[in-house]
């Protein structure tokens, strides 16, 4: 009987040993997580903070290019009030034409980098895109990206925040472009919109290395990235989620690895009274 006390006594010690060595590995894990997690909203934080001294930087020079963008169209507005050769008049045309192009890109980034409440407007999505498009032609031009756009003529209005869906859109395209770039510095992007029964859609496609299957359902998580430490910080997505969400629409994505992805919005036409 002392014998089999004995045995009992130390197998209780050693489970009671194991139990504690468990609980403490565990406790060891939700501590690195939480370390894991405080790090990665640490580094959010320094980029934010660097956004908003860009932000501020991207203001103050958009500012000054205003002023001599504005005095030459002022000089060629006038220069094409006088007696001007057809060559002359259309190459002022033609330069008066890319400074409204170079005013509408500094107004573009000046609307992007202030702070703006939220604001419900009649929003045309083809202008939105269009915005968008216009600030990311540099970028696609030099990454040899072709940009094909279907956007239907009779799209209605709707109610929305402009610059909350600009935000949504240049995220897209960034995310595209950089996958296409980086798989096989080129590529197609695909960019529609149509009208289907209540809704309005904005479908983006690209032609780049697609996501993985087990990446899919998480491509709305917050701070999930594959991409590098530095070059992504996993919120993009989940703002654009939560920004469509608020507008009562839908943001899907679909994707097949090594055939591209799709990502498509769907927004309410609402009520436009």
């Amino acid at each position: 009987m002392r014998l089999l006390a004995a045995i009992a006594d130390g197998i209780g010690t050693f489970l009671a040993s194991a139990s504690f060595r468990e609980a403490a590995r565990l406790r060891g894990e939700e501590v690195a997580t939480a370390l894991e997690r405080l790090k990665s909203t640490q580094q959010q934080l320094i980029q934010s903070e660097k956004l908003a001294a860009v932000g501020t930087l991207i203001s103050g020079v958009a500012h000054e290019i205003n002023n001599p963008l504005g005095n030459i169209r002022g000089l060629v507005d006038l220069s094409l009030q006088g007696d001007l050769d057809e060559t002359l008049k259309r190459d002022l045309q033609t330069i008066r034409a890319e400074d409204e192009r170079a005013i509408r890109i500094v107004r573009n980034l000046l609307s992007f980098t202030r702070e703006h409440k939220p604001e419900t407007t009649l929003v045309s999505l083809n202008d939105a895109l269009d915005h968008v498009l216009e600030l990311r032609a540099y970028e696609l031009r030099v990454s040899n990206i072709e940009l094909r756009k279907d956007f239907a003529a009779d799209l209605p209005e709707i109610p929305a925040d402009p610059h909350q869906l600009q935000q949504v859109f240049l995220n897209l395209v960034i995310n595209a472009e950089q996958a296409m770039t980086a798989a096989h510095g080129r590529g197609v992007l695909s960019i529609t919109t149509k009208r289907v029964g209540e809704a309005l859609h904005v479908v983006v496609t690209d032609d780049g290395p697609g996501i993985p299957s087990e990446n899919l359902g998480r491509v709305f998580d917050p701070f999930f990235t594959t991409k590098e430490v530095g070059a992504g910080t996993g919120l993009g997505l989940s703002v654009c989620y939560g920004i469509i969400q608020e507008h009562g629409g839908e943001i899907r994505v679909a994707s097949e690895e090594g055939r591209g992805t799709t990502f498509v919005v769907e927004l309410p036409v609402g009520d436009r009274d």
